[in-house]
């Protein structure tokens, strides 16, 4: 008798560590609130409106580069104004939410996310369409305002397209160059 009620007992206890300790996962009604607010930053970007770029973001805001080096606020909002100034609508800005962790109290939200952006710049004497996409750790932090970005970190699979044709994101533009292959022919040649 007393071996099925310690065994149940010690079920009962795993069971409620693991809800105390387990984050919620991909909670409902923040990945609705959190669409809103990329939708708000994409709309923002349309309107080439600095100021509310810069309001969806926290006071701390910050950037860990894959290099690893660290873009705060000041340098964030430098990188948001050369932007608008380097680029010509109409801007098409996607945010794909692949995957969210969310805090037990709900104040702190975590997302995998796939962004997409496509917009015209002028480039070697032309002007070019140009696409990119990147995925990224967003870290976004639930103020009195409302949920404003506080974090970006784990940037990788950086693609970027000028005129439909894969480029080195890293490098300058340059017309003449092949297109970019990254996991081109890694044979080498005698």
């Amino acid at each position: 008798m007393r071996r099925p009620r310690a065994i149940t007992l010690l079920a009962l206890v795993a069971m409620l560590l693991n809800a105390v300790t387990t984050p919620a996962e991909d909670d409902a009604g923040v990945r609705k609130e959190l669409d809103a607010q990329y939708r708000r930053l994409a709309e923002a970007h349309d309107k080439r409106d600095l100021k509310a770029i810069v309001g969806l973001k926290t006071a701390d805001f910050h950037v860990i580069f894959p290099d690893g080096r660290v873009g705060d606020s000041k340098l964030m909002e430098q990188y948001s104004r050369d932007f608008l100034e380097n680029n010509q609508p109409p801007y098409d800005i996607r945010f794909t939410i692949q995957k969210l962790t969310v805090s037990e109290n709900t104040l702190i939200a975590v997302a995998e996310v796939l962004q997409e952006a496509s917009r015209y710049r002028e480039l070697a004497g032309k002007r070019r369409r140009v696409e990119t996409s990147v995925v990224q750790r967003e870290t976004w932090a639930k103020t009195t305002e409302g949920w404003k970005l506080k974090a970006v970190d784990n940037v990788r699979d950086q693609k970027r397209f000028v005129d439909g044709k894969r480029v080195d994101p890293s490098k300058p533009y340059d017309p003449d160059a092949p297109p970019y292959d990254p996991d081109g022919d890694r044979t080498t040649k005698p």
